[in-house]
């Protein structure tokens, strides 16, 4: 199965620090957002934080949005995305915040992990 990911923000390439928010469906029909946090000084800082949802939350924020969960990636990306390219690390985080607080609002609860 080709799981597609879907880009919701990225920072501005010239920045020493990079960082995006991605988010998709995994095989198990989990969803997942992934905040990447890139210092291509020292790549050792490199992290990832993944907030997933289990396969029964997010059947269940799909039942609450009206939503095949599917189409999940897609209606994140036009609540939150941004294309611009502009933003600094720390925009990207508060939109990655932005998104967590959105969760649970809409009555669903996930997993957070950092790698």
């Amino acid at each position: 199965m080709l799981t597609l990911k879907q880009v919701i923000v990225e920072s501005n390439d010239d920045l020493e620090i990079g960082s995006s928010i991605t988010v998709w469906e995994s095989p198990r029909k989990e969803l997942v957002v992934q905040l990447d946090f890139i210092d291509y000084d020292d790549r050792e800082r490199d992290n990832k934080v993944l907030a997933t949802l289990d396969r029964d939350e997010t059947a269940l924020l799909g039942n609450r949005l009206h939503l095949d969960i599917g189409a999940l990636p897609t209606v994140l990306f036009e609540r939150y995305g941004d294309t611009s390219n502009r933003a600094v690390p720390s925009e990207v985080e508060a939109r990655f915040q932005e998104i967590l607080n959105f969760l649970p609002d809409q009555g669903v609860r996930y997993r957070l992990t950092r790698e």
